[in-house]
């Protein structure tokens, strides 16, 4: 998750009456230009009086073009990746456009809209963010301007590190900012300012995030349907409060005297799992395709079983179970999913991606689960709980759903959403060692049943096997899931450039994807990378008799 209507809305035709130059069309009439009528290019000077816009609870801060190829400077807000003095290089020309929005005297949304100087495609890019937010995703900004793309990012409401909490100890209108408030506001205010500097709105907005970003687009799709014609949630922590049990679970498991599993021991974890399940699905090649098949025995582990150094003692043997059961009370109810045997344990390409991060205990003695969990039950409630070590599974959770759901855990009913046309793909790594894989299953299912058949028409759900948390792990991490696609890039093998597809018009439901074998940190891969085919479910790829199982053309979806 580190990568993890108080306010009324602003009125677009507010910001027509400010549109009327250089657009070539009159901004008062009330009327939209058809989304294939060509307007001329907005000017530098056309930018720059955006600085003079006037929206309710806005303040544009800044409001300047930049040249193609310009070296784009930090201007005030905080970035995601850190402190920086240069936060983009190598962009075209754009419009940037840095602003807050105040709904309460304790708010201070601050956002960033980079919108082309030439050669907009007419959509806008709404960008989600993960962890406890706090910052802008510049290199998302940048990915999706030289594709053509106007693009939002937002730090919702606060600044600081995805990992950081404090803010919103003692402020209940900041955690409402982030739980729901910041990105709609901010997409309402981007789409005014859209509309005052080329002369008409977006003829599209998507939205794409993972993990705490992926939720923000469930909250959107839920709370204001009208935002976005599609959205993209990627391993999403759609019930929030539930993430955080199930991340106390996995935690106090290994709370017990010789229970704490060690970081060492990941990778005999692995292999034993794939040693076990690999080939449940027909298919030994490292991947599991549905963890839930496979009926792991961690007594394999045991020291008096195993000659490995890094055998498991019968204490951690206990906690490895539970933490895959999930959490339960004491009568045996599950309350949150657990972490399943994937396979794909050991953090790939980097730790931080794996079990050995999430959820095993480093040197400074937490776990990154454990942190988030921490953070949200002593800083996010007025009265927080005593430790989680002593969160009580039977009384807990209903007072922590009583403080928080509200403003951070997505509600399932997105019918508006679906009639007013809108699309929505969800996926998840079943290797995913933040967020349990089926809590996304289990949201679907809730979708699902409030909607019925228009979910059936409108949704999609992509399980990725080996796919850690967003990203990472030993399956087929790249399929285009993160930032705006490039011309080049087909639906076949992208998913935002699917979802785009589907919501125009272009491209009937995405039932399957290309997604590569790859181990890299950003999304992408070579063409030489070993392949596999994703399939939307209920359906999963299954390989032909004879077919090469690195190649995706090999799989059928059934």
């Amino acid at each position: 998750m580190r990568r993890f209507l108080a306010a009324g809305r602003i009125s677009l035709a507010m910001a027509a009456c400010a549109a009327g130059h250089g657009t070539g069309w009159a901004a008062d009439d009330g009327a939209k230009p058809p989304p294939s009528q060509s307007l001329s290019a907005p000017t530098a000077q056309d930018c720059d009086r955006l600085g003079s816009l006037k929206l309710p609870d806005v303040e544009i801060s800044v409001a300047t073009s930049l040249p193609d190829r310009a070296r784009v400077p930090a201007a005030g807000l905080t970035s995601m990746y850190g402190k920086a003095a240069v936060v983009a290089t190598n962009v075209p020309a754009f419009c940037r456009v840095v602003g807050h929005i105040r709904p309460t005297k304790d708010s201070d949304i601050g956002f960033e809209l980079w919108m082309p100087l030439q050669g907009w495609d007419g959509r806008l890019h709404g960008i989600g963010i993960g962890g406890f937010a706090g910052g802008i995703d510049y290199f998302t900004l940048s990915g999706a301007i030289r594709t053509g793309q106007a693009a939002l990012a937002t730090d919702t409401g606060h600044s600081g590190t995805m990992s950081e909490s404090g803010w919103a100890k003692g402020h209940p209108e900041k955690v409402r900012d982030y739980g729901w408030r910041a990105v709609h506001l901010s997409t309402v205010a981007a789409k005014a300012i859209i509309a005052a500097i080329y002369g008409r709105g977006p003829d599209k907005s998507y939205f794409v995030g993972c993990s705490g970003g992926g939720r923000q687009g469930l909250m959107e799709a839920a709370r204001f349907p009208d935002d976005y014609d599609g959205i993209l949630s990627g391993a999403p922590a759609a019930i929030w409060t539930d993430l955080a049990i199930a991340m106390t679970s996995a935690m106090q498991a290994q709370d017990a005297p010789g229970a704490a599993i060690r970081r060492d021991q990941t990778r005999l974890l692995q292999e034993e799992v794939l040693r076990q399940c690999d080939g449940n699905d027909g298919q030994r090649d490292g991947l599991i395709a549905d963890p839930r098949l496979c009926r792991f025995d961690a007594s394999r582990l045991a020291c008096s079983t195993s000659s490995s150094a890094q055998c498991f003692s019968p204490p951690q043997i206990a906690a490895l179970n539970r933490i895959h059961a999930g959490a339960r009370d004491s009568k045996g109810r599950q309350l949150a999913g657990g972490y399943l045997p994937s396979g794909s344990e050991l953090g790939t390409p980097a730790p931080v991606f794996g079990w050995d991060s999430y959820l095993l205990r480093g040197p400074n003695g937490r776990s990154e689960g454990e942190g988030l969990a921490s953070g949200l039950m002593d800083n996010f409630i007025q009265t927080p709980f005593p430790s989680l070590t002593t969160f009580d599974f039977d009384k807990d959770p209903a007072r922590l759903k009583a403080a928080l759901a509200a403003d951070l855990d997505a509600p399932a009913d997105l019918r508006r959403f679906f009639a007013r046309g809108g699309k929505l793909i969800l996926w998840h790594g079943w290797a995913d060692a933040a967020i349990p894989p089926e809590a996304t299953l289990r949201y679907h299912a809730a979708v699902a049943r409030q909607s019925g058949k228009r979910a059936q028409d409108s949704t999609r759900l992509f399980m990725v096997p080996g796919v850690q948390h967003c990203a990472g792990g030993l399956g087929p991490s790249a399929f285009g899931q993160a930032g705006a696609p490039k011309p080049e890039e087909t639906p076949d093998r992208n998913m935002v450039a699917a979802l785009q597809a589907w919501v125009e018009g272009k491209a009937a439901a995405p039932e399957s994807l290309v997604a590569t074998r790859s181990q890299a940190i950003l999304m992408g891969g070579a063409a030489a990378q070993p392949q596999r085919l994703l399939c939307a479910l209920p359906r999963r790829a299954v390989l032909q008799p004879g077919g090469d199982p690195d190649k995706a053309a090999s799989y059928r979806c059934q």
